[in-house]
């Protein structure tokens, strides 16, 4: 019976952003909030697995109150249970103080054979908070798979890299990060819905994890936005060359012999 863990984060839909004008940042007010789609497979990856070999899946996520909605869906797709890490002293995290909180809640949790994590997610596209609870947890870790196997006592991971398949094979614990569209997720059914919110949520803050105020959220981040700029859009305002920009294209053309 292998213990898993799912590390989801709940994120502004990628077609409902817009960019504050005044502030620079990324507006999320008028945005539907989604389970990160890599995430989606990394808890079809985990399924997968433990419907081959046993075991309970246990999915988490750093957020506000109201990600509890993503911890439900997924107890919907077949997770076992939810754990809500949410507190004032989280908020503002950039991926350093994300993961150090992430691999202290699996570590409070008594920890896991083995972490799922989506490669990235469409919010920030960093790809750092999976190897970054890998290595604040002491686990082994492969990135960017595909498809993971269980052969005791080691997961077999298959990761694609420039045309070819690479196999690896990691021992007990480790993280794993899936793919974007590496394999097909289940949907939800309306029992494992009914049966998760009669489950409920876990709840965890940093009056259970008693980590350092100084080390997390805003404070331990040390990456700060400071601007934020738009660019047109190609497709819908495409840029008209002049005439003299013209004339040098076929000015080059004629000399290469390619047009007389």
């Amino acid at each position: 019976m292998l213990k898993i863990a799912v590390m989801i984060k709940q994120v502004p839909d990628s077609q409902d952003i817009t960019i504050d004008p005044v502030t620079k940042t990324l507006n999320r007010s008028q945005a539907r909030n989604v389970v990160n789609p890599p995430d989606v497979n990394a808890l079809e990856a985990a399924l997968l697995l433990k419907d081959k070999e046993g075991g309970e899946i246990t999915v988490i996520t750093m957020g506000p109150p109201m990600a509890d909605v993503a911890l439900l869906e997924c107890m919907g797709r077949g997770a076992d249970k939810g754990i809500l890490v949410t507190d004032r002293f989280f908020a503002g995290a950039d991926t350093w103080p994300t993961s150090y909180t992430l691999a202290s809640t699996a570590d409070y949790l008594g920890g896991f054979d083995i972490i799922f994590c989506g490669e990235e997610t469409t919010d920030s596209s960093t790809g750092h908070v999976g190897p970054g609870i890998a290595e604040f947890l002491g686990y082994q870790q492969a990135t960017y798979v595909n498809k993971v196997e269980y052969e005791e006592p080691f997961f077999i991971a298959e990761r694609d890299i420039e045309g070819a398949t690479e196999t690896l094979r990691i021992g007990k614990p480790a993280v794993v990060t899936i793919t974007l569209n590496a394999n097909a997720p289940r949907n939800p059914t309306l029992k494992k819905k009914i049966e998760a919110y009669k489950k409920g949520i876990t709840i965890v803050a940093n009056k259970d994890l008693k980590l350092d105020p100084a080390c997390i959220g805003l404070k331990g981040s040390p990456t700060i936005v400071k601007d934020m700029k738009t660019v047109a859009d190609p497709v819908k305002t495409p840029v008209k060359p002049g005439i003299e920009e013209l004339d040098k294209v076929i000015s080059v053309l004629v000399e290469r012999g390619i047009v007389k």
